[in-house]
């Protein structure tokens, strides 16, 4: 067998010219492995904003609710101490009218006993605000704040009931005024 003394000598293969650009396909990969990196993070970042924002508006409605809750309250309390005190006077103006018609009258101003139990009531609803607030839904704390405005209604209800009670014994006190001069000596 004849030996070949040549070397064998390799060319670079003409089919892989581009292994040169092997080097910047990895490090093309590489960058779009750390923009997806990036990308993953950023949305990871947005998603967790929007977790906070809407954990703090929930918060913020629930502040609001309780603070609606609690100046409900305080509104329905001063009406009805208003109310108390304008049962008082009207009361007052009884002692000019003649007995038969301040009777009457009277009976129509004998609601102490409600103001005292919606008063009581409202210290229920404060005691329940103290107790349930903080770990209450934003559902319960509507219903608590209508139930306050539905009491608040009806006190208002009872307040014009007693402003047209007023103007009715203010008529009245006139006409016993009057009936009284022409009789003084």
């Amino acid at each position: 067998m004849p030996q070949c003394t040549k070397s064998i000598e390799f060319a670079p293969c003409r089919r892989f010219t581009g292994c040169r650009g092997l080097g910047k396909l990895r490090v093309r990969n590489e960058a779009i492995r750390i923009e997806s990196y990036l990308v993953i993070a950023a949305v990871g970042l947005i998603v967790a904003s929007c977790a906070l924002w809407l954990r703090e508006r929930g918060l913020r409605g629930r502040h609001a609710a309780i603070g609606a809750l609690l100046d409900g309250a305080d509104a329905l309390e001063r009406r009805l101490q208003e109310c108390r005190e304008r049962m008082q006077h009207l009361r007052d103006m009884l002692t000019v009218l003649p007995e038969e018609m301040s009777e009457r009258a009277d009976s129509a101003l004998q609601a102490d006993a409600k103001v005292q139990a919606a008063l009581k009531d409202l210290l229920a609803h404060r005691l329940w605000i103290q107790q349930h607030a903080a770990a209450a839904s934003l559902r319960e704390l509507d219903a608590a704040r209508c139930a306050l405005e539905q009491s608040g209604a009806t006190l208002q209800a009872q307040l014009d009931r007693l402003a047209g009670i007023a103007a009715d014994l203010q008529r009245a006190q006139t006409e016993a005024r009057t009936l009284k001069k022409p009789g003084a000596p």
